[in-house]
């Protein structure tokens, strides 16, 4: 499921921007934050762009910010702005077996219902809850 690799790092990115002052950063030094490449991070942002959570400015005080404040910013929207493809990985059928090639429609209801189960969850946790929740391991 490599949605869980990029929701990982969409909720390291937008906690990483609330922790430190929710400015703007570039994706040189949210590349260091999550260690890794710049170009992943890009990647991220630009998912995060298109879903009207971020954006980014040029210049000499450009860079990447949120748009949304983190306390509107819930895990379902960055689950959603992250995912891609099927919930679920589903091999590829082989078309000349009656089960395989029908594998999809009768898992598809299932699986769908499992993924949206996962909304009520996500969606009441906001980035702000998180910036919080690290705060509270920090004073410890």
């Amino acid at each position: 499921m490599q949605a869980n690799k990029n929701f990982s790092i969409a909720i390291q990115i937008c906690v990483f921007m609330d922790y430190k002052g929710n400015e703007r950063y570039s994706s040189q030094e949210l590349a260091e934050s999550v260690d890794t490449n710049p170009v992943v991070i890009r990647r991220q942002l630009a998912r995060l762009k298109t879903a009207g959570l971020m954006e980014s400015q040029n210049g000499p005080n450009g860079g990447y910010y949120l748009v949304k404040g983190t306390n509107e910013i819930t895990l379902w929207d960055l689950y959603t702005a992250t995912r891609e493809g099927d919930f679920f990985n589903r091999p590829k059928p082989n078309p000349d077996c009656v089960v395989g090639s029908n594998l999809k429609y009768l898992v598809e209801d299932t699986f769908h219902n499992a993924e949206m189960a996962m909304k009520p969850a996500l969606d009441t946790v906001t980035i702000s809850d998180l910036t919080e929740k690290l705060n509270k391991i920090l004073d410890c």
